[in-house]
């Protein structure tokens, strides 16, 4: 049964009230148990001690020792007792029961106590010996003049005991108050049972269950009460019928009432709601129009108040009717107002050109609006600007012309920045010249009046000599200045009728129209080239310069502007070709010849890629032993239409568009391969018994990688460096000497040999001999082809060998073809020729055979 909660609260103060006088009590005891059990062991040592000092005076004083122990190895079987010991009053140990001897703690009190003479009571001290506490209680014999006895009880042992004990109390008190508090619970529980009875009656009778009274008989007021509540149930349950017929009676009174309402109220409300609706949507309604038309009157006044355009009506008469502060800030004006009050007439007070107003009013006679409407107009303050108009009519339901609605915006800067664009784009910045671009505009105009009528015109190209010498010494802004100079000339020396224009680096290009003849145009390349001779005074230097002209006469037959600078641009190279400062007219022949050569240039080009190349070596022959002693290597170029095409054909070629490095750099490491290879066969291990003469090109004199290609081609065959002659024409050194010199320097470190070619053929060869370091000199063919009959060419051989042997140099002599030459050769003390005399250059193929003959070697 569940008690009720009136009673859990008392029983829960009687288990609080039982807990605490069960724990109260349990310390309580607990103390007292152990203090009082703690001075029974204390007792129980001193009774022992005294016991052991009073009996055995005798033996102790006659100090037998065996007695003694004896005597007290009788008491080691009593519980607690750890250790006895017994001393003289001298402190020294006569028995004792420790094993194997007496600890020195134990030892020190013993001889502190016997220091103390004529003790009489005795001493407690608690001891602590290897980690365990002992009781250690001393009592004197006969005050301490026979000695004193000294026993140890165990306290684990005492404590052992003690906490037994108390735990022995401490359950017990548990188990009392266990049962104290079971016995309230069931006296709460007997007590509240008659009242969960009454409290469950109770209940039923809320909910009009007046049934299964409850029968307490009992003479306390539960009792009573139970009584009272069974007399009351009847009348109760009477009252309560009663009153539940009138509740449902004047229920369903009030239900028909509250559904007739509920109807009409209903009914209402739907109408009601119905009429909301609608004024709510027609309330929306006004509220969005209202907000939209606030917003849009807001939006396009911001925007016709703050448009940076200026934006107007004006009337068809001229008249502005409404405008904008941008408007009035674009004229001129303070406000709109102003503006509105001071122009009454757009056409004349506003256009600078009043025609502008009447091919207004025309554009809107077939169209609605017009766009991009540009004119000059006049600001208040007289200031001519450009405007750009936009401008629709506004008509009314007829069609009949109300006003004209548009913006102006002003294009001034944006015009101004057009022409400047325009010169920019049209005109050099440096010069100030007309550009390419406007050059050809006028060249193709002179071209097209040229066709309607006869207008003969004529273009020169030109280009400065040795602009980049200036450009290098000077620097640039001194070449600036220069072509700034040439320029001016330039413009001295046109027409007003002419187009000077500048094509960029130091490239200008002359129009000359309206000329009756070419002598014309002539006559003026002749100035341009005097005037260009003339000292420019740059930066406090007098420069001196030149040009290249090309002239392009014979103008129809051309359809584009673009040919007719090609080909001046052809002439003006032939210029350079044939001297430079000159000019040249352009003929059909040059341009055939150009055609050719860049033809010969795209197969040149695709011949490096493809290795179409071919080295031939032709023999240099020793006269003393009419022995081969080395190889000229000779590059051919094996074309797969026009078959073998020779060096001269090619070469200057190949230097112009930088393929020369390539082609030179595959004759350097085939040939080194090859006459390594020939080495081998023959077994010769002596460089000067069999040597390869290489042509290098002067172009490598502005690279740095000839000595790398040199170094790395007698590394991959294994060449010897003293076997390699590299050939270098006398205009290689001339071209630019303090590089040369350096380039050489080099090449001698790698330890090959320097050969000057076609020796005689330039000038300060002489000098060049004592300067650079030179071993081989070759006499070139045109000296030795005439020196059987011309005495000026035999003294000129003869002076090369007499220079030869007094500088310990090489002399080799080519292009011997016949046996008086041979004789005239052998009698100065030639030594090494070469020429078809003796071998033709050969293949591989062919110089094998002969080595495997062993002709020649």
């Amino acid at each position: 049964m569940k008690a009720p909660k009136l009673f859990i609260k008392p029983l829960i103060f009687m288990v609080v009230v039982f807990g605490m006088i069960a724990v109260v009590t349990s310390l309580t005891f607990s103390t007292r148990i152990k203090r009082e059990m703690t001075r029974e062991y204390e007792s129980k040592a001193l009774a022992l001690a005294r016991s052991v000092a009073e009996s055995d005076i005798s033996t102790i004083l006659s100090r037998d020792a065996g007695s003694v122990q004896s005597r007290i190895d009788q008491y080691q079987a009593i519980a607690g007792v750890s250790y006895v010991l017994v001393a003289d009053e001298q402190g020294e140990v006569l028995a004792h029961t420790f094993v194997p001897q007496v600890p020195d703690a134990v030892l020190r009190m013993v001889v502190e106590t016997s220091a103390q003479h004529n003790q009489e009571e005795h001493i407690i001290r608690d001891v602590e010996l290897g980690n365990q506490d002992y009781l250690h209680v001393t009592s004197p014999i006969l005050t301490g003049i026979a000695g004193y006895v000294h026993i140890g009880m165990d306290m684990a042992v005492i404590r052992q005991n003690i906490q037994e004990a108390v735990v022995e109390q401490q359950v017990i008190m548990f188990i009392l108050f266990g049962a104290s508090v079971l016995l309230a619970f069931v006296f709460v529980l007997n007590i509240s049972k008659p009242l969960t009875q009454l409290s469950e009656y109770a209940g039923r009778v809320a909910v009009k269950d007046f049934t299964n009274v409850p029968d307490i008989k009992s003479n306390d007021e539960v009792g009573q009460l139970a009584k009272a509540m069974h007399a009351m149930t009847g009348q109760i349950s009477e009252l309560v019928s009663n009153l539940e017929d009138r509740v449902k009676q004047k229920t369903h009174q009030l239900q028909e009432a509250r559904d007739a309402l509920k109807e009409k109220v209903e009914e209402r409300t739907s109408e009601l709601m119905r009429t909301n609706t609608q004024l709510k949507i027609e309330i929306a309604e006004r509220k969005v129009i209202g907000d939209a038309l606030r917003k849009a009157e807001k939006k396009y006044r911001a925007i016709f108040e703050n448009a940076v355009e200026g934006i107007y009506q004006s009337s068809p008469s001229g008249r502005f009717q409404d405008t904008n502060p941008a408007l009035a800030r674009i004229l001129g004006y303070k406000s709109p107002e102003d503006l509105m009050s001071s122009i009454y007439d757009i056409g004349t007070q506003m256009y600078v050109d009043p025609n502008r107003r009447k091919e207004f009013l025309r554009n809107f006679e077939d169209k609605d609006e017009i766009k991009n409407f540009v004119s000059k107009v006049r600001k208040r303050d007289g200031r001519i600007i450009w405007i750009a108009e936009n401008v629709r009519k506004i008509v009314d339901k007829e069609g009949n012309l109300i006003c004209y609605e548009g913006s102006i915006e002003d294009i001034t800067m944006r015009k101004k920045a057009e022409d400047q664009l325009k010169r920019q784009a049209f005109h050099d910045p440096l010069t100030g010249l007309p550009n390419r671009a406007l050059f050809l505009d006028h060249l193709r105009m002179a071209m097209e009046r040229s066709r309607r009528r006869k207008h003969m015109f004529a273009v020169l190209y030109m280009d400065l000599d040795r602009f980049k010498v200036v450009n290098d010494s000077l620097g640039h802004d001194a070449g600036d200045e220069l072509l700034r100079g040439v320029a001016r000339v330039l413009e001295s020396c046109g027409r007003s009728v002419d187009t000077i224009a500048r094509f960029g680096g130091d490239e200008f290009a002359i129009l000359q129209e309206e000329i009756s003849a070419p002598k014309d145009a002539i006559a003026i390349a002749r100035r341009i080239l005097e005037g260009v001779r003339q000292p420019f005074n740059i930066g406090g230097n007098e420069v001196f310069t030149s040009a290249s002209l090309g002239i392009v006469l014979k103008t129809d037959g051309y359809d584009r502007p673009e040919a007719l600078l090609r080909d001046a641009d052809t002439a003006m190279y032939r210029a350079k070709e044939l001297g430079k400062s000159r000019f040249k007219v352009f003929n059909r022949k040059m341009h055939d010849q150009a055609l050719q050569l860049m033809e010969l240039e795209t197969d040149l080009r695709r011949a490096v890629d493809l290795r179409e190349f071919e080295v031939y070596y032709q023999p240099i022959v020793r006269l003393d032993t009419r022995k081969v002693c080395g190889f000229e290597a000779l590059v051919r170029w094996r074309h797969p239409e026009h078959g073998i095409i020779g060096p001269v054909d090619f070469i200057s070629l190949a230097e112009d568009t930088g393929l020369v490095y390539s082609i030179d750099n595959l004759v350097l490491e085939e040939a080194c391969a090859q006459i390594k290879r020939w080495q081998t066969v023959l077994g010769v291990k002596s460089g000067s018994d069999l040597t390869i003469n290489i042509n290098i090109s002067g172009k490598h004199f502005g690279h740095s990688m000839l000595g790398g290609q040199v170094a790395r081609a007698l590394e991959d065959s294994g060449l010897g460096a003293n076997s390699l002659n590299l050939e270098i024409t006398e205009s290689a050194l001339m071209d630019n000497p303090a590089v040369a010199e350096e380039m050489l320097q080099q090449l001698k470190e790698l330890g090959v040999s320097i050969c000057i070619d076609d020796f005689g053929t330039g000038y300060s060869s002489l000098s060049y001999l004592q300067r650079f370091p030179i071993d081989v000199v070759k006499v070139d063919r045109s000296f030795v082809v005439d020196v059987e009959s011309d005495a000026d060419s035999q003294a000129i051989v003869r002076t090369v060998f007499s220079l030869g042997e007094s500088l310990g140099l090489k002399i080799v002599a080519e292009g011997v073809e016949t046996s008086g030459q041979l004789e005239f050769l052998e009698n100065e003390g030639c030594e090494y020729v070469q020429g078809y005399f003796f071998y033709k250059p050969m293949t591989v193929g062919e110089v094998d055979k002969m080595l495997a003959s062993g002709a020649g070697i």
